[in-house]
């Protein structure tokens, strides 16, 4: 919160013209956010998560970021289309970019007041593997939307979106897929050449080069770059950190540390960043049409969630009281992925429309949710709460 507010604190500086600097010659490229700030923080996040823990939640986490930013694309959509009066596609494209969610500040909010370790879980891996989900579904809207010539055109020209559901199927599936084979790949060989290593200065770099190895390749084969972080970080944290005789005890700990502290910095560029990229004067211009927007991001959320929940906790053994689906529903916060995705389109229309409702939206989810979700949490778990 305090790195979004000094963010928008320089950008009103910079506009105001009071700035002892010119900022406008200071431009971070989205694409180093969804290419080289996400990532750690996805390998890092998934490399914390226990194998055996993943399993007591991993049909609900997949379902979650899978079908789940399926059904919030769709219902998120069609609320703004008709609801908000939005040109058809970009209401979708709008719908798609919002839908991943940020586990980050959900977990502070965990560490102050101590949650189930399924509910912790849960999130993690959900925020983990969603941003690819979002990101994938996005791209193929902007592509459909690029064939049509509207990306570049006039927004209120669209009607129709034109869609081979089957073929965004077999897309979908290959992209996600694709990416999670390339991730275990790389990890998969990582581990024998860890076994050759024994100083923890070389493996750590090793895990670096797992890592963004794997991105990169993943990327260039137009596959999920994101969704192979995540499941290089998951072997990675799980048959590698804890494998019998891999590492040593003093290699482990110097690996921790590191990406813990990887993760922080990343974590730090990431707010700031969303802090420095929000337009106020822009965001103020649009005020209801942000309300509106972030009161169907709300809907789209419980649309997703409370369904999937309720029929995992009714056909599987993994069990989600009504407070815990609460917790989950609340705890969608979205943060600097959705307004680097924004970031990543070519100036136009279309960009102009959804920029100030991307970024309102965000802002408003940091500041209602976060104390919403905090206040709800000491109410549901009174018992756990870390004394201050």
């Amino acid at each position: 919160m305090v790195l979004v507010g000094i963010g928008i604190a320089v950008s009103l500086v910079h506009v105001s013209g009071f700035g002892i600097f010119d900022t406008s010659k200071f431009h971070v490229d989205p694409k180093l956010i969804l290419y080289f700030i996400v990532p750690p923080l996805i390998y890092e996040a998934m490399m914390k998560i226990d194998r055996e823990q993943f399993k007591t939640v991993r049909i609900s986490s997949l379902l979650l970021a899978t079908l789940g930013v399926v059904l919030a694309t769709l219902v998120g959509g069609f609320l703004l289309s008709y609801v908000a009066g939005l040109p058809v596609i970009v209401a979708f494209a709008f719908a798609a970019l919002i839908a991943p969610t940020d586990a980050a500040i959900v977990i502070q909010v965990f560490k102050k007041v101590r949650v189930p370790k399924a509910l912790t879980m849960l999130m993690e891996s959900e925020a983990s593997f969603n941003d690819a989900t979002g990101l994938v579904i996005f791209s193929s809207i902007i592509a459909i939307a690029a064939a049509q010539g509207s990306a570049l055109g006039s927004p209120e020209t669209i009607g129709q979106i034109n869609v081979n559901i089957p073929e965004q199927i077999v897309h979908f599936a290959i992209v996600f897929f694709g990416g999670l084979a390339v991730g275990l790949g790389f990890a998969v060989a990582a581990r024998f050449l860890f076994k050759l290593m024994d100083e923890p200065f070389s493996e750590t770099a090793l895990s670096v080069a797992v890592l963004f190895g794997s991105v990169v390749v993943a990327n260039a084969l137009q596959l999920s770059g994101l969704v192979a972080a995540a499941a290089s970080g998951l072997y990675f944290g799980n048959l590698v950190m804890k494998g019998k005789g891999i590492m040593s005890e003093k290699t482990l700990v110097y690996s921790s540390h590191f990406w813990e502290m990887i993760a922080f910095f990343a974590n730090s560029v990431a707010f700031l960043y969303l802090g420095l990229s929000m337009d106020i004067q822009n965001m103020g211009k649009n005020l209801p049409l942000i309300a509106m927007a972030f009161g169907a991001v709300l809907a789209a959320r419980a649309a997703s969630t409370y369904p999937i929940l309720a029929a995992t906790h009714r056909f599987t053994h993994e069990k989600w009281p009504s407070a815990w689906r609460h917790v989950i529903m609340i705890g969608g916060m979205r943060g600097a992925l959705s307004v680097a995705l924004v970031a990543t389109l070519p100036d136009s229309n279309f960009k102009d429309i959804l920029e100030p409702i991307t970024f309102g939206v965000v802002l408003s989810s940091l500041i209602v949710q976060y104390p919403l979700l905090t206040r709800y949490i000491k109410k549901a778990f009174p018992e756990n709460a870390v004394p201050q």
